[in-house]
């Protein structure tokens, strides 16, 4: 322990010892003040009692009638009050008020008695009226109040017998009189503030109980909504990760089921074309007989999935017995309440998470907020999800459409290009060789990947790796050592990285040779064009464009006719007679078939 802490136990110990003298184990916090004012005077009448005791010390002489000495009455009255301070502390302030209020009024009638009743003690009468209001019950005070004007009296008449009529007559005994107006007077102001303070009093126990109550409550509705939050962390964190639909409403569901102890629960998302919430995921074995049938609720029905997907607002079935929103279902017979809360993304309902118990009015108004927030945080989920499900979708058809392209781009450059200009061999190579290797090529193109032997299998050794453009394989790159041979990790790198660099010199190439093809087609279409544009008449246009397509594909079969609706030869023969079809007609030539009524003037020179 630190000096400091010494210091402040040697500071502390003299109050601790007097709180403790003082304690009083009343049932209201409200009492405490009368309990240790009560403890305070009683232990202050205990060393004055004490102090007299031990100094020998007499404050009045007693009356001839006390059988008692001096000595003896404090001996009595410090184990009175000994008594009365242990009754206090164990909560019995009031008793231990009217025991102190008695035991003055003995001393005080003593001391009177001594005296005489017109000497100046008589004023002591009045403490154990205030004592008992003060400590006592209100009645107390008016008890108190009789019994010391009571006790007065009886003295007045020990001192002299014809006090009464000395008090009629109105002579020196009607001094007296003084000292039961004080204590009338007295007991009124005792009566009115013991029943103030005791009204008081219950007030504030009345109020101190309410606020504990409204504390109470409040803390328990604290606890609760940190658990939800803490709750709804957790599930936040657990399917914050997850881009599988399935997989995150099924984690969803689990989790909430078993965080927050609800008896079912289930998501439905809105099919919005068709009008229905379907069911998507839902707990236990009733959940898997619930998909297996298909369930579905119709949106804006009167149920709690219609309503919240209609509006999409939160609803609640305080008690399904009741409520007509609920819509019961047999297989979940002891849903007793039950709250869906609608999936919001944007402007858009894309569902509901429905949450059941078995416990009537089980899902209050304060709860909705962080309910709300999880039902927020799980649209927002479902919607990454299927966001990232439509850029997987996308980019698998990306990626098979750039594979069809390809393909269908390599198998047209390859169709062009010559046999020697599609394989190369590096060292002699026999047929028996030439057909090996074709095997080899045949298992890469169908596998995809490399094949190694090592040659102790029996088989020749070698190494082969697919040449891969945009995962497709258009090729192979294979290598034979001259016997068996362990291959490393080395030789495998070397080969794909080889592999990978041809791919991408021969894509570039394909490239470059077809774009060099395009930029010459072009220029023999737009040559063909211009010698086509000179042309001075339609049939000289188009017999200029059958020679050069001629001589552009290599053919002497081209033609060419212009005709809106049918070919020119049936138009021919609805207009010939019938004399003219049994005559064979002259051989016409492109330019006459072409356009028969041009002059023959008009034909180009060949």
């Amino acid at each position: 322990m630190s000096e400091q802490e010494t210091q402040t136990v040697r500071q502390s110990w003299p109050l601790q010892v007097l709180l403790w003298l003082t304690d009083s184990r009343v049932p209201s916090p409200a009492h405490l003040w009368r309990g240790r004012l009560a403890a305070v005077l009683i232990l202050l009448a205990e060393l004055a009692t004490a102090a007299m005791l031990v100094g020998g010390v007499q404050v009045t002489p007693l009356p001839a009638w006390l059988p008692l000495s001096g000595k003896a009455v404090g001996l009595l009255l410090a184990l009175l009050w000994l008594v009365l301070w242990l009754a206090n502390r164990q909560g019995y302030t009031a008793w231990a008020g009217i025991g102190m209020a008695l035991a003055a009024l003995g001393t005080a009638l003593v001391m009177v008695a001594a005296a005489g009743p017109l000497a100046p003690h008589a004023i002591t009468l009045m403490v154990p009226v205030i004592l008992a209001g003060l400590f006592g019950p209100p009645i107390s005070a008016l008890l108190l109040a009789l019994l010391t004007g009571a006790g007065y009296a009886a003295l007045n008449v020990q001192a002299n017998a014809a006090y009464l009529n000395d008090l009629l007559a109105g002579r020196q005994a009607a001094q007296t009189a003084v000292v039961y107006v004080s204590l009338i007077v007295v007991a009124v102001v005792a009566w009115l503030f013991a029943r103030t303070s005791q009204r008081v009093l219950a007030q504030a126990q009345e109020a101190r109980t309410e606020l504990v109550t409204q504390r109470d409550l409040l803390f328990r509705r604290l606890d609760t909504q940190t658990r939800q939050l803490q709750a709804t962390v957790r599930v936040a964190r657990a399917i914050a990760g997850s881009r599988d639909l399935d997989k995150l409403l099924g984690d969803m569901v689990r989790l909430v089921q078993e965080t927050f102890g609800y008896y079912h629960v289930q998501v439905f998302l809105t099919d919005a074309e068709q009008g229905y919430a379907v069911l998507r995921q839902s707990t236990g074995e009733v959940g898997r007989a619930l998909l297996a049938r298909g369930h579905r609720l119709p949106i804006g029905s009167l149920s709690v999935i219609g309503q919240v997907t209609a509006t999409g607002r939160p609803v609640i079935a305080r008690d399904t017995d009741t409520d007509p929103v609920h819509r019961r279902n047999e297989l979940l017979p002891n849903t007793r309440s039950e709250m869906a809360l609608p999936l919001v993304v944007g402007d858009q309902i894309i569902g509901a998470l429905d949450l059941q118990s078995e416990q009537p009015d089980a899902f209050q108004p304060e709860a909705i907020p962080t309910l709300q927030a999880l039902s927020d945080l799980l649209a927002i989920a479902i919607q990454n999800a299927r966001l990232f499900e439509q850029a997987e979708q996308n980019l698998r058809e990306l990626r098979e459409l750039s594979r069809e392209i390809t393909q269908r781009s390599w198998a047209d450059f390859l169709a062009e290009a010559r046999e020697e200009e599609r394989r190369q061999v590096y060292g002699p190579e026999d047929s028996a060789l030439q057909v090996q290797r074709s095997h080899i090529v045949e298992q890469v193109l169908s596998a995809g990947s490399v094949i190694i032997s090592t040659g102790k299998d029996g088989r020749p050794a070698f190494l082969a790796a697919p040449i891969v453009v945009r995962d497709e394989v258009i090729g192979v790159l294979g290598v034979e050592p001259d016997g068996p041979r362990e291959w490393t990790q080395d030789d495998l790198q070397i080969l794909e990285a080889i592999a990978s660099r041809t791919a991408l010199a021969v894509e570039n190439a394909r490239l470059y040779i077809q774009a060099q093809q395009a930029v010459e087609r072009e220029r023999l279409v737009n040559a063909i064009a211009a010698r086509m544009q000179r042309a001075p008449s339609l049939a000289m246009l188009l017999e200029s464009a059958t020679k050069e397509l001629a001589a552009a594909l290599g053919t002497d079969q081209v033609y060419a006719e212009i005709s809106l609706e049918r070919p020119l030869a049936h138009q021919r023969k609805q207009v010939s007679t019938p004399e003219e079809e049994e005559e064979p007609a002259p051989p016409e030539t492109p330019g006459e078939l072409a356009a028969p009524d041009e002059p023959q003037e008009a034909r180009a020179e060949p």
